[in-house]
């Protein structure tokens, strides 16, 4: 049996998807003919095109297991699919599109078959530089997907979703650097119209930037098309790497969220790029996080963020520190708080056991955001979670 390391997230977020499932599940129904006779051949009668996946981190990597309808209460996932990595970042016509499983550079193609099993559809190679891991991929229509090879962190990489075969490249390195000498990676891709937006981060280290800063690429021209951003100086800004699309609203207008930042007191926030503009909105300010738990200053983040309706949007923000977190960090000398975590940041195993907690305590919220009046409301009735968790339902 597969112990799952983190199974009260797993709980939570069941219950979450019991109370909002408009928000996080996607249902898909194949296409019937009328004519059966004329009919082409059905691509999709060998996998399911319904249904739900449910995964968790375990203490050998990842299990994820197919339900026909949505799980309650308790789930046990023992009997499920063990893998190295289950990351899924796209989904599109039945299938996820995510980092190879078994811990290979690459990409791979996944569905799950009328036996309820998983199934590879295709793969594709990436040459991943050493201790790096190529892991965003996203599909905007059966004749688009993109992706990134960190071994080639300038280009952007269009291919088919079908065959998985490359058809264009998108040269970005005309995009400016934040860091003096330190590529970009990209967190993920959004679609909206012809175009591409990125937010990124360092390349090779996973550098975070004092500031939030996102890129555009249009598919049309293949091209490289400008760049925007907003400066914290001396605050290093967290992004957030949540699946699928989902933020682009009826009226055209793109949003966008970070996670704040780590000891520095910089409430993560929501970013407007609006309708027909690539450029962040520099009049429009609304941190959930901050006006939630104002106090919070060690770990002002939030995740998960998804627009659900015209003006309205979703998020799991953080509202407190747990006890125990702040006695291992303020367990560590110092006279001043910046001093104190910065000789925390030293211990690696103290800062992987603070992660630890961070993600199971029960200490983010889910809200509801109006992305107009710019207000935040707690969603009665559904349970908190871990701040850094993230939901793992995509079917």
């Amino acid at each position: 049996m597969t112990k799952l390391n983190f199974q009260p997230f797993q709980i939570n977020i069941l219950r979450v998807l019991s109370a909002l499932s408009l928000i996080v599940i996607i249902t898909f129904l194949a296409a019937c003919s009328d004519d059966d006779d004329d009919s082409e051949p059905n691509p999709f009668a060998n996998i399911r095109t319904e249904g739900f996946v449910l995964y968790g981190t375990t203490s050998t990597g990842a299990i994820a297991k197919y339900f026909e309808e949505i799980p309650t209460g308790t789930v046990d996932l023992s009997d499920g699919t063990d893998f190295l990595e289950f990351f899924p970042t796209s989904l599109y016509d039945h299938a996820m599109y995510m980092q190879r499983t078994d811990g290979d550079p690459g990409f791979v193609k996944i569905v799950v078959n009328t036996d309820n099993e998983f199934e590879e559809q295709g793969i594709i190679p990436t040459n991943d530089p050493t201790g790096v891991v190529s892991f965003r991929i996203a599909v905007r229509d059966a004749n688009t997907g993109v992706y990134q090879d960190r071994s080639k962190s300038s280009i952007i990489t269009v291919f088919d979703p079908a065959t998985l075969e490359t058809t264009a490249e998108i040269d970005m390195s005309a995009a400016p650097e934040i860091i003096e000498g330190v590529d970009s990676r990209f967190q993920r891709f959004v679609f909206r119209d012809d175009e591409i937006f990125m937010d990124i981060r360092g390349n090779i280290k996973g550098e975070t930037y004092q500031g939030y800063f996102l890129q555009t690429a249009n598919l049309t021209s293949g091209m490289y098309v400008s760049s925007t951003g907003v400066e914290t100086p001396g605050q290093e800004i967290l992004t957030i790497n949540n699946f699928g699309q989902g933020l682009v609203d009826t009226n055209g207008d793109l949003y966008m969220a970070d996670g704040g930042s780590i000891g520095t007191g910089a409430f993560a926030r929501v970013y407007r790029i609006p309708a027909g503009s690539r450029e962040i909105d520099i009049d429009y300010n609304f941190s959930p996080t901050l006006q939630l738990a104002p106090d919070n200053l060690l770990y002002p983040t939030m995740n998960s963020f998804k627009l659900v309706a015209p003006g309205k949007a979703i998020a799991k923000v953080n509202s407190f520190v747990p006890q125990s977190v702040l006695d291992i960090i303020f367990s560590f000398p110092g006279s001043t708080e910046n001093e104190i975590f910065a000789n925390f940041l030293q211990d690696q195993d103290a800062v992987d056991q603070v992660f630890e907690l961070l993600f199971t305590a029960e200490s983010a919220a889910w809200c509801e955001l109006d992305l107009l009046a710019q207000t935040t409301t707690v969603i009665a009735g559904v349970p908190s979670l871990g701040a850094i968790s993230t939901a793992g339902v995509i079917f």
